[in-house]
């Protein structure tokens, strides 16, 4: 049998506690640290994925299209392995903000990074998501506005954030 993967608890001050497996940060019991990627095109497009349905958080919702949980990691060192293992390529990122969402199902304070890639350059994959899209920054407003329980709740949370804070945002491509 596999041993379950370790994930970095913190306290509410995102301070780290220890590590603990996986399945006991389900439900909210724990808080932990996840990354998160925007990836913008160089015609303003965001790519989002929606969640396998077999996850256990907010299955089948739409939100960043790479999302880790930090192990025994950095933020920066999560962002590096997930971007690997979703969109198949390593591409230069920055920071944009950290925030915490704590609900029911997850409680996480969740780095948010940007990085500009185009479609084919990407080797998306197709067991990370059930699905891949790309949205301009408009029609991803006025999807999150119309239908938001499309949306992984943690995504909305950082996207009010995000067109909060960029609200003449112009994608950062950092190739």
């Amino acid at each position: 049998m596999d041993s379950e993967e370790l994930i970095t608890q913190v306290d509410r001050n995102d301070r780290v506690l220890g590590l603990k497996i996986r399945s006991e940060f389900v439900g909210g019991k724990l808080i932990h640290r996840s990354s998160y990627l925007l990836v913008f095109s160089s015609n303003k497009e965001a790519l989002l994925q929606r969640r396998l349905l077999s996850k256990k958080w907010y299955p089948g919702k739409w939100t960043f299209p790479v999302a880790g949980t930090v192990a025994d990691e950095s933020y920066e060192e999560c962002m590096e392995r997930e971007m690997k293992e979703a969109l198949g390529v390593g591409i230069p990122f920055k920071k944009l903000f950290t925030y915490h969402h704590f609900d029911d199902v997850d409680k996480a304070f969740k780095t948010v990074f940007v990085a500009g890639a185009e479609q084919e350059d990407l080797d998306l994959n197709k067991d990370y998501a059930e699905e891949y899209a790309w949205f301009t920054l408009d029609e991803l407003k006025k999807e999150l506005q119309k239908n938001p329980r499309k949306f992984a709740p943690p995504f909305v949370a950082g996207m009010e954030i995000f067109f909060k804070r960029f609200s003449e945002f112009k994608p950062l491509i950092v190739m």
